[in-house]
């Protein structure tokens, strides 16, 4: 009598061409905020950089390229961290990439620490980006922790609130200039703002995201099920 298997073939990746879509544009911002960076920690006379912000943030050199490369280099790491076949296929280049990622965040943290106390957001004593910095430092180190105990899942959830702090450097690229020269605020005052907006929203989205999506951004279940029945 032949013998009925119950193993359930799984259905193939959940994919689609909205989330190609939107790790494409993901990585073109990520791209665009890391070239603004480097340029503006290593060419002087950087046309659209403000050279008194400048001299502020490199009054201490290391500070200040702890800053900036280090959230260049995680913006431009983390969308790669995200495709499942790197992870699968790569699990070395997954788990390197992640430790330069996370070295790259505690020392962009720290200076950003730092920098923040002083910087051009003086109506609000520079709290939003101290509390950015701080929340970075901290999913950072969930991340690191979760890990390290094998708890893959949660390690997931807190790679993802992360990257959506370090993806703050895009927002902020994208929002300054949209209210300073469409809202016709005042750069402190636009600064001021954008402290709040470049990561606050992004992270009530990926939490109500992780949320309908279920552990670590992966689908449900009930939603594999629904897609695929």
């Amino acid at each position: 009598m032949a013998t009925v298997s119950t193993t359930l073939t799984p259905p193939p990746s959940y994919s689609s061409s909205w989330s190609r879509f939107g790790w494409i544009v993901l990585l073109l911002g990520a791209i665009m905020a890391s070239a603004h960076a480097l340029l503006f920690a290593t060419v002087p006379d950087y046309p659209i950089a403000d050279p008194i912000a400048r001299h502020r943030m490199f009054v201490i050199a290391a500070i200040g390229y702890a800053h900036t490369l280090g959230g260049a280099i995680a913006s431009l790491i983390g969308p790669f961290q995200f495709l499942g076949w790197v992870r699968r296929r790569h699990p070395r280049w997954h788990v390197w990439l992640g430790r330069i990622y996370l070295v790259c965040v505690a020392g962009g943290a720290l200076a950003g620490l730092y920098l923040s106390p002083g910087s051009y957001a003086a109506n609000t004593f520079g709290i939003a980006f101290i509390l950015l910095a701080l929340a970075w430092l901290y999913t950072g180190a969930k991340a690191y922790l979760t890990i390290r105990r094998r708890d893959v899942q949660a390690h997931r959830r807190w790679m993802i609130r992360n990257y959506a702090l370090t993806y703050a450097a895009v927002t902020l690229r994208l929002q300054m200039p949209a209210l300073i020269v469409w809202g016709g605020l005042s750069p402190i005052l636009a600064l001021n703002i954008v402290g709040w907006t470049c990561w606050v929203p992004s992270l009530i989205v990926v939490e109500l995201w992780m949320r309908r999506r279920g552990a670590g951004g992966q689908p449900t279940a009930s939603q594999v099920g629904a897609r695929w029945a």
